[in-house]
């Protein structure tokens, strides 16, 4: 029990409730996602994404993401949020990769970009805020 006679879990819950989300994105509307969604042009070597549960999922329509379409590319997509500040507030980005290919090499990176960045013309020298992801 906490201090001030409320379970754990029960505060836990509350400051959780406290949360602000400023993006999320669950692919629930179907090829929807492509209007939220932009594509960098920025080359023609880039590979595209669909939407798919790819090969294993737990719901067959929930479990739904963006999937790169061909091995050996580099890709670029990109969503707009709104402008926000988290000074004072801790701030939590979180995604979710799942790769179902053995790989030599590869990864998933999410970056934060200036409001101003130019989505078609998104590149490896964009600047951005904060990047993280995994490689293999």
């Amino acid at each position: 029990m906490a201090a001030s006679g409320a379970p754990l879990w029960a505060v836990c819950v509350l400051r959780l409730a406290l949360a602000t989300v400023y993006f999320q994105e669950e692919f629930l509307d179907g090829e929807r996602w492509r209007n939220r969604w932009v594509q960098s042009t920025n080359d023609s070597q880039l590979g595209h994404f669909r939407l798919s549960s790819g090969k294993f999922y737990g719901h067959k329509e929930k479990d739904k993401g963006l999937q790169t379409t061909q091995n050996g590319r580099f890709y670029a997509i990109s969503a707009r949020f709104k402008p926000f500040s988290n000074k004072g507030k801790t701030l939590v980005i979180q995604y979710t990769v799942k790769h179902e290919q053995k790989m030599d090499c590869g990864g998933g990176y999410i970056k934060v970009f200036p409001a101003d960045v130019d989505q078609k013309n998104l590149n490896g020298k964009s600047q951005y805020y904060i990047m993280f992801g995994s490689q293999t």
